[in-house]
């Protein structure tokens, strides 16, 4: 059972079956459903431990309980899946990334007639507009965080700081051909980082108008210390400019084509939510004891509703350590008011202590933000559950 904080919620569904598998949908910023597709979903045998590179994860959709399967990857990890997400426009169209022949790619697939197209490399993100995504070293990120990278492949640069083979692809989604358009050898330093300290991008997306992007350049830790960020904006010609330099930045959103919602710190400010213009700079807070309170082990990814009025979103577990008993909550904050709820919260289990392998609620707006989904342990295994969106009215 979940355990409901208020009268706003009293009643959920669990939309995976019960059958001794563990579902689960992946990253809170993609498109599970769009407005009318089917909700995606990932099925796996097991959650107790990373997966190598021979492990498949099963591929589908969820439709009156049941799991339909469309296709297998062996390209995937527990926090983001496969990337497997709707195509923008397409009807019953998905991307997500694959290893065949000895390399990463990304596949978009109608899975209703079969068709299939490939890109020569693995995306980390997918435009808004179907046009174009972003490849990055998913082995460089196994190698700094194995629960967001891929199994299978070592980071050939492994032992270079800032390759200038290495940095962002851009990729056309038409042709399936990839560019590269930042180079690590000059990423490095407009990050503001040291030729002492190994780099790699660890998120990237795109904004809303297909046309820039926001990446997460950290710092391998060293010297006792753990990683720092900087926040970087490109665009399509691979012109780029830091915004947040060697400082604390986790989870963002991109609210407008130039603004970014962001759990980080500005200026020497508390660690909060803040909303950023990546032209100029400006930042606004959104102030919220559950952004920045250390009893609530800050942190939220952040997930703006369809309509822009509410900022949802969970942290990390409360009242435990990894692999005890504890809990998430799911928060929601209104734009128009500055009021917060904490909507329920969910009883969370890591297996082992593993970190990488956590299953973090990863809350995201579906069917055009008339219900709200999420990833959950509740039960002692993973499953997707549905709630509807009848408490955003504060």
């Amino acid at each position: 059972m979940l355990t409901f904080i208020s009268d706003y919620y009293q009643n959920y569904q669990i939309i995976t079956p019960s059958d001794g598998a563990h579902y689960f949908f992946a990253y809170y910023d993609m498109r599970a459903t769009g407005e009318n597709g089917k909700h995606l979903c990932h099925r796996v045998k097991f959650w107790d431990r990373l997966p190598t590179a021979e492990d498949v994860c099963e591929l589908g959709y969820l439709e009156n309980g049941k799991f339909c399967k469309f296709a297998e990857s062996t390209a995937w990890n527990f926090q983001q899946g496969a990337m497997l997400q709707y195509h923008p426009y397409l009807e019953n169209t998905v991307y997500y990334n694959v290893c065949e022949n000895g390399k990463f790619m990304t596949v978009t697939h109608n899975y209703v007639t079969g068709e299939k197209k490939y890109a020569d490399r693995a995306t980390a993100c997918i435009s808004p507009d179907g046009k174009w995504g972003l490849g990055i070293n998913f082995g460089r990120i196994y190698a700094f965080r194995p629960g967001y990278g891929y199994a299978g492949f070592a980071d050939i640069y492994a032992d270079v700081n800032a390759p200038a083979e290495d940095g962002v692809f851009l990729v056309d989604m038409e042709t399936g051909t990839s560019r590269q358009i930042c180079f690590y050898d000059r990423l490095y330093s407009v990050a503001g980082f040291d030729k002492e300290d190994k780099v790699l991008i660890n998120h990237i997306t795109f904004n809303t108008d297909s046309d820039r992007f926001v990446m997460l350049v950290r710092s391998f830790p060293r010297d006792g210390k753990g990683w720092l960020t900087s926040m970087v904006i490109g665009d399509l010609q691979g012109n780029c400019h830091t915004v947040l330099n060697k400082t604390y930045v986790s989870h963002y959103y991109w609210t407008s084509p130039v603004d970014i919602l962001a759990h980080c710190t500005v200026e020497g400010e508390k660690k909060s939510m803040y909303s950023i213009n990546t032209d100029t700079g400006a930042w606004v807070e959104y102030d919220m004891p559950y952004f920045h309170e250390p009893v609530h082990n800050p942190d939220i990814h952040c997930n703006l509703s369809p309509g822009g009025n509410y900022i949802i979103g969970d942290g990390y577990e409360i009242d435990g350590n990894w692999g005890n008993p504890s809990y998430r909550a799911l928060m929601a904050y209104s734009l128009k008011t500055g009021k917060s709820r904490e909507l329920l919260r969910v009883k969370t289990k890591t297996p082992n202590g593993i970190t990488d392998i956590r299953t973090d609620l990863h809350a995201r707006f579906v069917w055009g933000g008339k219900y709200i989904s999420f990833d959950t342990t509740q039960n002692d295994r993973r499953e997707i559950v549905l709630i509807d969106t009848n408490a955003l009215n504060f």
